[in-house]
C-alpha cells in the first residue's frame, strides 16, 4: 500500500510537550487549513452561477482488526461541503468536498473487554467523481432530471474518490504501567485515502437533488504513536471503513442566473 509523508513534530523543550501537544496540533491544522483553503474559495466564487453546492452525512463502520485490538472507536459520523461540476459531453461529474470526520468514544470502566479507549478525528479533502455507465453519452443536466425519465438510467452513478485525510489518534487510556507516559497520548499523520461506491440521484425539484450514497475506503499505512493496547508505537496497516449517507444538491435556476 502506498507510504504517505508524516507531518513533522513540533520540537518544544520536553517539560512543555505534553501540556501543548494536543492543543498546538489542532491550531496548527486549523491554520493550515485556512492558510491553503481561502484562496480556492476565493478562486471559485466567481464560479458560484455556474455550478452545483452540495453537503453529504455518512455514518461510518470501521473494519480495521488491528483498531479493535487496540480498543481504539471507529464507527462515526463524517459531514463534507462540496462544489459540483461535470463535462458537457459525457456523464461525468466532479463533486470535490471539504469534510470533517469523527468516531465515537465513550468514556466509561477502561478495563471492560469491550472498553474504548480512544478515538480519531480528521480533517479530510475529497475528490469524487461520479460515473453514469447507463446514460454515459446522455444530456441530462443532472444532478437533477426531469420526472419522465427513468430514476435507474438518469440517476446511478459510480464514485470513485482520491483523498487527503490529516487524521488525529487520541488515546485516553492503555494496559501499562501507568508511569508509563502520560495520557492522552496525541498522534497525527497525513495518509491518502481511496473511496469506491455509488449511489441514485433522485430529482426533489428543479434545483435540489438528493442522493443515497454508498462507500468502501482504505488509507494508506501509517505509523502512530500509542496506537497498541499497551500505549507503544505501532503501523496501523489494514484501516478501511464502510459508510452510508445523504448527498444533498444545489443547483442555482439558469434563468435566474441570466437576470445578472
Amino acid at each position: 500500500m502506498v507510504e504517505s509523508t508524516n507531518i513533522s513534530q513540533f520540537n518544544l523543550p520536553d517539560g512543555q510537550m505534553a501540556g501543548y501537544r494536543n492543543k498546538n496540533t489542532q491550531e496548527f491544522v486549523y491554520l493550515y487549513m485556512v492558510k491553503w483553503f481561502t484562496p480556492l474559495l476565493l478562486i471559485l466564487c466567481p464560479l458560484a452561477g455556474y455550478g452545483q453546492f452540495g453537503a453529504n452525512v455518512r455514518y461510518i463502520f470501521g473494519q480495521s482488526e488491528t483498531l479493535d485490538l487496540a480498543h481504539i472507536s471507529q464507527d462515526g459520523i463524517q459531514a463534507s461541503l462540496e462544489y459540483g461540476f461535470r463535462l458537457k459531453q459525457k456523464r461525468i461529474e466532479f463533486h470535490p468536498g471539504l469534510g470533517y470526520r469523527f468516531t465515537f468514544f465513550k468514556e466509561g470502566n477502561y478495563f471492560r473487554e469491550d472498553a474504548q479507549h480512544g478515538y480519531f478525528n480528521s480533517i479530510d479533502l475529497d475528490l469524487n467523481t461520479s460515473i453514469y455507465p447507463f446514460d454515459y453519452a446522455g444530456d441530462c443536466h443532472c444532478p437533477t432530471f426531469s420526472k419522465d425519465g427513468n430514476l435507474i438510467k438518469k440517476g446511478f452513478f459510480f464514485e470513485v474518490s482520491p483523498g487527503l485525510a490529516y487524521q488525529t489518534l487520541h488515546r485516553e487510556f492503555y494496559f501499562s504501567d501507568p508511569q508509563a507516559a502520560e495520557v492522552p497520548i496525541v498522534s497525527s499523520n497525513l495518509a491518502w485515502k481511496l473511496s469506491i461506491g455509488g449511489g441514485i440521484d433522485i430529482g426533489i425539484t428543479e434545483t435540489f437533488t438528493l442522493t443515497p450514497l454508498f462507500s468502501w475506503t482504505t488509507l494508506a499505512n501509517k505509523k502512530w504513536e500509542g496506537l497498541n493496547a499497551d500505549g507503544s508505537d505501532g503501523v496501523l496497516e489494514d484501516q478501511t471503513y464502510l459508510s452510508v449517507g445523504l448527498r444533498f444538491t444545489y443547483k442555482p435556476d439558469p434563468k435566474r442566473r441570466r437576470r445578472f
